[in-house]
């Protein structure tokens, strides 16, 4: 009598031959950006970040949105990017394995999106590494495997544990100032993992609607958000530079709400009120209205005790 084999056992044969080609090119475009940023000469510039997928917040505030994608993929330290090889190769090819390859890519692209945009609207920028793309398709497989066979014996206790582990963990390293790790694109990518894993339970049309619209709403995040000052920074800058005083100062002013110890909010509010200052001052000089002219001048060196033109200037007023 011929052997029956069962149908799971067929299927795990499958897998265990299965050469997943969206998650292998994955990890080779990583260490080839990997390869590429490490043989920059001398320090890496923001200019060389943008060149190899990681563009800064002013960039990408300025157009440069693809860096939003991009830079997921780009890792500067060998144990980062071993790291989050391993764990991309053991979730992605599961989750490439059992789903389509238009779904699969688009929970990639989507993870990225979601992970740099949250680390982008808790910080200045929007990380970089394959991280917060592993924590979403972890959060995809482990809810995934409360109604779907196939993903149930994926991931053991232990891999729970070790993920639920390290996501306070990395909050807490990173306070300490012992390692600097994107909190907001871990906790982005996770909690996207598992919002795809509960909407592809329902009707297609209705799920991929969900999806799209949180999607829509989690990108827009860098834009709107209380939590960081990078889109501030980058509207206040703009606002300077086109010598819209008024309107630049108020928001070097809300970033300083934000952020009472900004140095860039700071040294730039500081520069526009004694330009606000130097102009008041010129204006009561040649009015003849000396004694404001000389507070102006006063609180101008108060300021900045080494403005020579302000003393020269309260030099040739007339004495009192």
């Amino acid at each position: 009598m011929a052997e029956m084999i069962d149908f799971n056992t067929v299927k795990e044969r499958g897998f265990e031959k299965y050469k997943p080609p969206i998650t292998l090119f994955i990890c080779m475009a990583s260490i080839a950006l990997f390869i590429g940023i490490n043989l920059e000469e001398g320090v890496a510039t923001h200019e060389v970040f943008k060149k190899w997928g990681a563009p800064s917040a002013l960039y990408i505030f300025n157009g440069s949105y693809w860096g939003l994608l991009t830079s997921s993929f780009l890792h500067t330290e060998l144990w980062h990017l071993g790291f989050n090889l391993y764990w991309i190769w053991i979730f992605g090819k599961k989750v490439e394995y059992e789903t389509n390859p238009f779904f699969f890519i688009f929970l990639i692209l989507s993870a990225s999106l979601v992970s740099s945009a949250a680390q982008l609207s808790f910080s200045d920028a929007t990380g970089i590494g394959l991280s917060g793309i592993g924590y979403a398709l972890f959060g995809f497989i482990v809810l995934s495997a409360r109604t779907k066979e196939e993903y149930r014996h994926h991931i053991d206790k232990r891999t729970e544990n070790l993920f639920a582990l390290w996501l306070p963990l990395c909050i807490v390293l990173t306070q300490l100032d012992i390692l600097n790790v994107g909190n907001a694109a871990h906790i982005g990518g996770l909690l996207w993992g598992l919002a795809v894993a509960y909407f592809s339970r329902f009707h297609w049309s209705l799920a991929w609607t969900a999806k799209l619209a949180l999607l829509a709403l989690v990108g827009s995040m860098i834009f709107w958000s209380p939590f960081s000052t990078a889109y501030l920074s980058h509207k206040a800058y703009e606002l300077h530079d086109a010598q819209k005083i008024e309107e630049a100062i108020a928001v070097y002013e809300e970033i300083l709400n934000r952020d009472e110890d900004n140095e860039f909010a700071k040294s730039n509010l500081k520069n526009l009120e004694l330009h606000q200052l130097s102009l008041d001052a010129r204006r009561l000089h040649q009015l003849g209205n000396y004694k404001e002219a000389r507070q102006a001048y006063e609180e101008i060196i108060n300021r900045d005790p080494d403005n020579q033109w302000a003393k020269e200037q309260l030099s040739r007023l007339p004495k009192d």
